[in-house]
C-alpha cells in the first residue's frame, strides 16, 4: 500500500447511461486498490454514485441535447482515515433536494427512490448548485 494520504482518478463523461460502466469499473478499481474487498461495500458505493449520475441525466440535462452533457467526476481514496470521496460535477438545471419527496416506503412506486437510497448507502451526501453547474460531494468510510 503506498504511503500517499491520497489517490484520485478523474471521468470526464458523456452524460449518458451507455458510460456508467466506465464510472463503476473505476470505483470498484479504486477500492480493491486501496484494500477494500468487501463486494457489498463496493456495490452500494456503485450504486450511490450511479443514482447520481441518473439524476443528472433524467433531470439536470433533461431540456438539453445529449452531445453537450457531460459528468465530471473525481474520485479520491483517502488513507487516513480510510473513505472514498465521489465529486460529481454537471452543468445541467439545479434543484433543492429539501423539496425533493421522500418515498413512501409502504407502498410500491416507480421513481422516488433515488435520493433516499443515496443517503443511505453514504455517510456524507452533499449537494450545492453553483451559477455554472452542480457539485455533488459522497463519502463512504471505510472502517
Amino acid at each position: 500500500m503506498s504511503q500517499q494520504r491520497s489517490e484520485m482518478i478523474r471521468l470526464d463523461l458523456p452524460a449518458q447511461y451507455a458510460y456508467l460502466h466506465l464510472l463503476s469499473e473505476t470505483i470498484a478499481a479504486l477500492l480493491r486498490q486501496a484494500g477494500a474487498n468487501d463486494e457489498l461495500l463496493v456495490y452500494n458505493v456503485q450504486l450511490a454514485a450511479h443514482e447520481v449520475c441518473t439524476n443528472i441525466i433524467q433531470h439536470a440535462y433533461r431540456h438539453r441535447s445529449h452531445s453537450d452533457n457531460r459528468i465530471s467526476i473525481a474520485l479520491t481514496f483517502h488513507h487516513q482515515p480510510p473513505r472514498i470521496e465521489i465529486e460529481l460535477h454537471d452543468t445541467g438545471e439545479s434543484f433543492t433536494p429539501e423539496l425533493a419527496s421522500h418515498p413512501h416506503l409502504s407502498e410500491a412506486q416507480i421513481h422516488g427512490y433515488g435520493l433516499f437510497l443515496i443517503r443511505h448507502l453514504m455517510d456524507h451526501v452533499g449537494y450545492i448548485a453553483h451559477p455554472d453547474g452542480n457539485c455533488w460531494r459522497l463519502v463512504k468510510r471505510l472502517t
